[in-house]
């Protein structure tokens, strides 16, 4: 899409929608303007966005009454639509983000805006549900179902998507990287969460190289680890129904301990910490089963009646690998809690809000008063953004804050927020924290998308409709992954970003069946396939013996991140405004002075710029450049950009690619981190023939 074409389309579908803040309480006015509004949604529908959602949000907020027939006038829905919503949409209350629409009642102060907000968030709620297949309630209706995944796009998701300002001439503009410090960034990794019950299975040798896949500098180079703390006990009255996802408590079903259990769960804890990755955390899916009432993994929830006992049990833990020289830095006691996962799909416990607080200030005063005092607490790891993190954090956050029992905030993005609302998440933070600085924010777990093709290639997909069957191991779904990283790093200031879990078996098929399997798009969801992994293993490996680990493009993708952003560097801004089209990027300052930009190009074309050397150009030189694209793997950039008199320099982003450049200010050419060299391997460690030429990184 060109910029041109999106800003004479803005003007007018702006120009329609202009008399909105005038707009009367007339109903049939409304559903007139509706209709034109939904006519311009179907023709243009991905420039119209922005306008149309602003529309459509500024009726909801003047017009109780008409909002039913909005409803069905946008989404093509019978005149029985509102009547037919199950009660039990109703029975909870506001749902949704009251802060997201709080300006509701400024328009019209006439208006009752706790009235208003409810009606539109139980909408919202209702079409959610139906996109997540809850509610059957459109069965027959027809051609009305396809405009449900786009209206959620336009009054919930979307506002504001394309307002991203960009550069016009991008080839004529100098960008020049921010000297405001932001955050310092503490670590990029992965959780040990599953596949280490796989790994049970795999030789010694090939459980070793997957530690240096992950954990080396010649390779991944996590600077974070996440150890999964299991709840299955044994002999538990219900096990989790997922082969491979129960994960061994240390407390058996019958509450006693035995330190043996996890055996390769804790080797990967073992390996990270001796290759030095720099941030490891314990997190909790849910308590023992021997502590629940249900004596279950799953499909229960933490009490008052009960924190103390799962306080003590995680303190143990800690103790005891404490004792044992197995260094933990966080702990988190919750994973998920809006969720008790009552199918036993995995293992899962839910916290009610107002439980959550006497999680964290208890555990503190446990901690604080064992051998594990140095470990931090972060929390509360809740699934989503918008409809949990912005609602429910007022009901606890002030309260662990206030008593200084965490020390950062963890959160998943499983709604895959917008730029916008991770703005709002960031400022809410900030204004819980008030009068004190807030704590870091770490985003601790995502997967599982689907790709973002056709219209959303230069911006992503955003929203919870993303999430579905699809194994992509392609240059696509990197750059989806890339861009979250982005969005994270640069507006909400995160210190930490983890991508879910480094290994999966989730394959369409066995790559030793079917030649081409592990490298080749699939949809299919019988068998289930998912991208939730950044290394892949033959799902059938028990029978066919593969053993080989299979890369993606998440993997090398991730490695810029990974290799170039080390623990300590220091962010700083590079504005959207001098980018081209469809293009981002993420610059900082490491600690051995070695600048590093990354360029993230979601483009088909190749995007030309004018950059100028960070501080000003003065006495700096570029001393490294590395590229990830659909050909190639981090790979050495070749030849370097010639720097001009005036300390400037023209790049060409790859293609669909994300390109690093290192730039060293002072002439200091310390911690760069060079692309791969040629050498040869065995098939277990990268899924090639045997001996064929392949490439490693080095250090």
């Amino acid at each position: 899409m060109r910029l041109s074409a999106f800003y004479v389309t803005f003007s007018i579908v702006t120009a329609t929608a202009s008399p909105l803040h005038h707009v009367s309480l007339n109903p049939r006015g409304l559903v007139t303007f509706v209709d034109n509004a939904a006519d311009e949604i179907r023709k243009t529908a991905d420039h119209a966005i922005p306008a149309v959602s602003r529309a459509l949000m500024q009726i909801s907020k003047t017009a109780a009454g008409a909002l039913p027939k909005i409803a069905r006038r946008v989404f093509d829905l019978p005149d029985n639509f509102i009547a037919n919503i199950p009660p039990e949409v109703f029975a909870n209350g506001t749902v949704g983000n009251a802060a997201l629409w709080e300006e509701a009642v400024s328009i019209d102060t006439r208006l009752n805006a706790g009235t208003l907000n409810q009606m539109f968030y139980r909408l919202i709620s209702y079409l959610q549900k139906i996109e997540n297949g809850s509610i059957d309630a459109l069965a027959g209706v027809g051609s009305g179902v396809s405009y449900i995944g786009q209206g959620l796009q336009f009054l919930h998701i979307y506002p504001g998507q394309f307002d991203q300002p960009q550069a016009a001439l991008p080839a004529e503009t100098l960008v020049r990287i921010s000297s405001v410090p932001q955050q310092t960034i503490q670590s990029f990794g992965a959780s040990g969460a599953w596949w280490p019950n796989y790994l049970n299975d795999f030789p010694p040798e090939q459980q070793k190289n997957l530690s240096s896949l992950l954990f080396s500098k010649d390779w991944l180079h996590l600077s974070g680890y996440r150890y999964n703390l299991g709840a299955s006990g044994g002999k538990d009255s219900q096990a989790v129904t997922t082969p491979g996802r129960g994960v061994e408590s240390f407390m058996l079903s019958d509450g006693s301990y035995d330190w043996l259990r996890d055996k390769t769960g804790v080797y990967f804890l073992k390996t990270a910490q001796e290759a030095g990755v720099p941030s490891i955390a314990a997190f909790a899916n849910a308590m023992p089963a021997a502590l629940t009432a249900e004596k279950k993994p799953c499909g229960t929830s933490l009490i008052a009646e009960t924190i103390p006992a799962f306080v003590n049990y995680i303190t143990e833990v800690l103790a005891h690998f404490s004792e044992q020289d197995i260094r933990i830095d966080y702990i988190s006691p919750m994973n998920e809690p809006d969720n008790n996962f009552d199918t036993c799909t995995q293992e899962g416990m839910a916290v009610q809000t107002s439980d959550r607080a006497a999680v964290f200030n208890q555990l503190r005063s446990a901690l604080q008063n064992s051998t594990t005092a140095k470990i931090k607490i972060m929390g509360d790891e809740t699934s989503q953004v918008t409809p949990q993190a912005l609602v429910e954090y007022a009901t606890w956050l002030p309260a662990v804050l206030s008593t200084k029992s965490i020390d950062a905030i963890s959160v998943h993005m499983y709604d895959w927020p917008d730029d916008a609302i991770l703005l709002k998440y960031r400022q809410l933070v900030t204004n819980l924290s008030a009068p004190s600085p807030p704590p870091p924010i770490k985003m601790t777990e995502i997967s599982t998308f689907t790709t973002a093709r056709d219209m959303y290639a230069p911006w992503g997909k955003t929203g919870p409709k993303i999430m579905g069957a699809e194994y992509d191991p392609s240059i696509h779904s990197a750059l989806d992954m890339a861009r979250f990283i982005w969005q994270w790093l640069t507006l909400a200031n995160a210190e930490s970003w983890d991508w879910w879990t480094a290994v999966s078996n989730m394959m369409p098929c066995s790559p030793s069946k079917v030649p081409g399997c592990a490298t080749t798009f699939s949809n299919t969801s019988v068998p289930a396939a998912f991208n939730d992994g950044l290394l892949y293993i033959d799902p059938a490996y028990a029978t066919t013996e593969d053993y080989t680990f299979y890369f993606t493009k998440r993997f090398w993708v991730f490695k810029h991140f990974t290799n170039f952003l080390r623990p300590g560097a220091v962010r700083f801004d590079v504005p959207n405004a001098l980018l081209p089209y469809g293009t981002v990027a993420v610059a900082a300052r490491n600690t051995d002075g070695v600048h590093s930009t990354i360029f993230i190009n979601r483009n088909v074309t190749e995007q030309v710029i004018r950059m100028e050397l960070p501080g000003g150009g003065g006495g700096g030189k570029i001393v490294n450049g590395v590229q990830t694209t659909d050909e190639v793997d981090f790979e050495n950039l070749t030849p370097l950009p010639v720097i001009a008199p005036d300390g400037t320099f023209t790049i060409t982003l790859p293609a669909k690619g994300v390109l690093t450049l290192q730039f060293s200010v002072s002439g200091d050419g310390g911690g760069v981190v060079p692309a791969r060299r040629k050498t040869r391997r065995r098939i277990l460690l990268f899924g090639r023939e045997r001996g064929e030429e392949e490439e490693e990184g080095v250090s």
